[in-house]
């Protein structure tokens, strides 16, 4: 089945950077802007049917194919190959699914390696959001460097926002201030931090692999749709509360007893007093509560905790294969996989091996 390799492929998404050829005071990776744009997709998008949401957010995943397998190229770059031979630029995007294809077995193929369609309306809000979240980024580092990002970086896409016709606009735009705001302080957030790393991932680009994991097994599983709706939305909301408290890790709150209980309470008290006076976002909170606060509850918690070990157990992995000598890394991933052998609610043991062999070939 292989999804263990392309997992560790899809792994390559922590280092590959944007805006890579300018300065930047935040560097942002592209499972970052993955992750801010599936957060803000999941609010923009909270009123549409279960189906419909869970094949945007299958989208997202879709079109990050290319970029595991390709270098990193810049929009700027891509723009002119583009102008000067579309149909070779569109070969290689082909070629990169092709090369995909062989990592999975035809049933998980046929329901990952699909791109959905949908009306106007949704198709523009989809690419508004991908807007939106690239300008938060470039307008966080043009505060720094403005010569390399106010123009086209900025203002081109504020003049194609504004040309944009869209139904609750103005809600969007407000959505994207609020989430992107604390989105961003878990790009800045790096995991195992006391810890020297050779591949490091935010909280934010942790997220992402969860999600992307959690969805995978989740194929694999053949849930239903109100099943892989659930573990979706909990993946991309399990680690927010993070934002405001930090990265508190599992040890550190079951070292006394009652602990991890009073850091809940403090979760639910930052989240409140953020949305409390913020209407956009109110109510969307209030129907997403349950996964932020208890992620890992539920039959669908099961996919969500087995996801969330399972990328640790791949940060891991990375730190060991790449000549990381700290034994922490490799005392936890004994841990981690010891742990999630007997947590998982399917058999996952094809992919842990897959992803032990990077380590021990």
């Amino acid at each position: 089945m292989n999804i263990g390799n392309f997992l560790l492929e899809s792994s390559n998404l922590f280092t590959v950077y944007r805006w890579n050829n300018n300065p930047a005071i935040v560097r942002f990776s592209e499972s970052d802007n993955i992750y801010n744009n599936l957060l803000l997709s999941i609010f923009v998008f909270s009123e549409e049917s279960k189906e419909n949401l869970v094949k945007i957010l299958h989208n997202k995943i879709y079109e990050a194919i290319p970029k595991i397998r390709l270098s990193d190229i810049s929009l700027a770059t891509k723009s002119k190959i583009e102008e000067k031979g579309k149909r070779l630029w569109d070969e290689v995007i082909n070629k990169t699914y092709k090369e995909v294809e062989s990592y999975f077995d035809s049933d998980i193929r046929s329901k990952l390696l699909i791109h959905y369609a949908f009306d106007e309306e949704i198709e523009k809000k989809v690419r508004m959001i991908n807007l939106l979240v690239a300008q938060k980024e470039a307008s966080i580092n043009e505060r720094v460097f403005p010569e390399y990002y106010t123009e086209p970086k900025i203002k081109k896409p504020k003049r194609k926002i504004k040309k944009m016709d869209i139904q609750g606009k103005k809600e969007i735009e407000e959505l994207a201030n609020e989430l992107l705001e604390i989105s961003t302080r878990l790009v800045t957030m790096i995991r195992w931090n006391k810890n020297h790393r050779n591949i490091k991932s935010s909280v934010a680009s942790h997220t992402f692999f969860v999600f992307l994991i959690s969805y995978l097994l989740a194929l694999k599983a053949n849930l239903q749709m109100k099943e892989i709706y659930d573990i979706m939305i909990a993946s991309i909301l399990h680690d927010l509360p993070e934002a405001f408290t930090g990265d508190v890790i599992s040890p550190t709150k079951r070292k006394v007893r009652g602990l991890e209980e009073i850091i809940g309470e403090i979760e639910k008290d930052f989240i409140k007093d953020w949305y409390n006076d913020k209407i956009a976002l109110k109510e969307k909170i209030k129907k997403y509560e349950k996964y932020i606060y208890a992620p890992f509850e539920n039959d669908y918690g099961a996919y969500v905790k087995t996801s969330d070990l399972m990328a640790a157990l791949i940060e891991c992995s990375l730190e060991i294969s790449t000549g990381n000598q700290n034994k922490y890394f490799i005392d936890t991933f004994k841990t981690i996989k010891e742990e999630i052998l007997h947590f998982s609610p399917i058999d996952i043991s094809e992919i842990i091996n897959e992803i032990e062999s990077s380590i021990h070939p």
